[in-house]
């Protein structure tokens, strides 16, 4: 390829990305859309609480949140009083800028650029139809460490580890792909010392602030908690609300700031909903494991367990909230990558999810509310998607890949 050419391309790349920043910044800080609620009320709260010394959540009190949440809450700050939502939205951008970087220039080959640059367009596509729930929760923070995480994680394992070990620290979903890591990859020990390592410093650096007593809280803060509206599992119950049926209806839980549904069996179907996830986890872990046992290539394994366990998460969770689609781009990314074609169909979903997501939320979200037709039909198609996509993911984790893989992924493997 033209190395002008592809000069060309990474300019086109950042100008999209910087409108794209811009846009979704714009609807946070100047429209103020309504999923930047959490940054400008409950994490601009947290972050003033801290500073003005009336405590830290997670360090003096117990928290939703592991400690290392913190980190990006706090940071906004930076920006001045009345600036807090532009701060978190420059952090954001910073961050996805970094990981977006690490995308188009890692490594090695012509083919792996263009690849790259593929994955690159895909994940601006993804970000603009998922909207500016994209960049206005925990998870904009997340979800850049973990692409840089998974990308990194057969040619720089110990880096992949802390990355994706922080990332947990900030939401526990990257635990997930760190299992994932684990799995597939064949140094596997420099992964584990890299994830005790990056553990024990955010533990201990907890400790010393004086948070020893509320290090672990957030393990037990949401384990209560019943069925979300947007939830998978909840959708059953959701039209058997609409339909009027006696004792089911849609309630907002002052406790945990959320809707939630009520009515025979949701509680029941609540706690199985843990069970399912552990069995559904193992299950894709064991696999893995054994995929790897045999001499499957590294980089089949690792996008395609990722993806599972990311999707198992999402569908069989008892919480469904709109950020949780934005989980879907780091193993996608990954896949695009290191298996170029196999992960067209689970991308083209995945762009679909997003932009049924955002009409969702926050567009369509009060009617949702009242279960209206349209907003019910919505979401079901959304879930309904998502059961698609763990139906391929699995597909694509129990049949192994050809070798039409790309040569440049294959070369990356064997230097491990």
């Amino acid at each position: 390829m033209n190395p002008k050419h592809f000069g060309y391309n990474s300019v086109l790349l950042w100008m999209a990305f910087g409108v794209l920043s811009i846009w979704l910044g714009w609807q946070g800080y100047i429209a103020e859309a309504v999923p930047y609620g959490d940054v400008s009320f409950v994490y601009e709260f947290w972050a003033g609480q801290a500073a003005g010394g009336a405590g830290i959540v997670g360090l003096d009190t117990q928290w939703v949140y592991p400690a290392a949440a913190l980190i990006p809450i706090l940071l906004p700050l930076i920006a001045g009083p009345g600036l807090y939502a532009f701060g978190w939205i420059m952090l954001v951008t910073l961050i996805n800028a970094g990981a977006f970087a690490f995308l188009m220039y890692s490594a090695g080959g012509t083919r792996r650029n263009e690849l790259q640059r593929k994955a690159a367009w895909w994940w601006l596509a993804f970000l603009l139809l998922l909207g500016p729930i994209s960049v206005s929760r925990l998870d904009s923070i997340v979800t850049p460490l973990a692409v840089v995480g998974l990308l990194a994680a057969v040619q720089r394992p110990a880096v992949a580890g802390a990355l994706l070990t922080f990332a947990t620290w900030i939401k526990v979903w990257p635990a997930a792909l760190i299992a994932a890591v684990l799995v597939a990859v064949n140094k596997r020990k420099t992964v584990l010392i890299s994830v005790v390592v990056t553990s024990t410093s955010i533990i201990l650096i907890a400790i010393i602030l004086g948070g020893a007593a509320n290090i672990f809280s957030f393990l037990g803060e949401q384990t209560g908690r019943g069925l979300q509206i947007e939830a998978p599992l909840a959708t059953p119950f959701l039209w058997l609300a609409a339909f009027h049926e006696q004792g089911y209806a849609v309630y907002y839980d002052n406790l945990i700031l959320t809707f939630q549904i009520m009515g025979d069996g949701t509680g029941i179907v609540a706690d199985l909903s843990s069970v399912l996830l552990g069995l559904g986890f193992l299950g894709t872990l064991g696999w893995g494991i054994w995929l790897h046992r045999k001499g499957t290539s590294p980089s089949h394994v690792l996008p395609a367990v990722a993806l599972t366990l990311t999707v198992v998460l999402i569908v069989f969770n008892k919480v469904g909230s709109p950020q949780y689609i934005g989980w879907l781009a780091a193993p996608i990314i990954a896949g695009l990558v290191l298996e170029q074609k196999r992960f067209l169909a689970p991308a083209v979903i995945a762009l679909v999810l997003a932009a049924l997501t955002q009409a969702l939320y926050p567009y369509l979200y009060n009617g949702l509310l009242e279960l209206h037709p349209l907003e019910m039909s919505i979401l079901t198609f959304r879930n309904i998607g998502e059961l698609l996509t763990l139906g391929i993911s699995i597909n694509l984790l129990i049949i192994p890949s050809g070798e039409g893989n790309n040569q440049s992924a294959k070369n990356l493997v064997r230097r491990t």
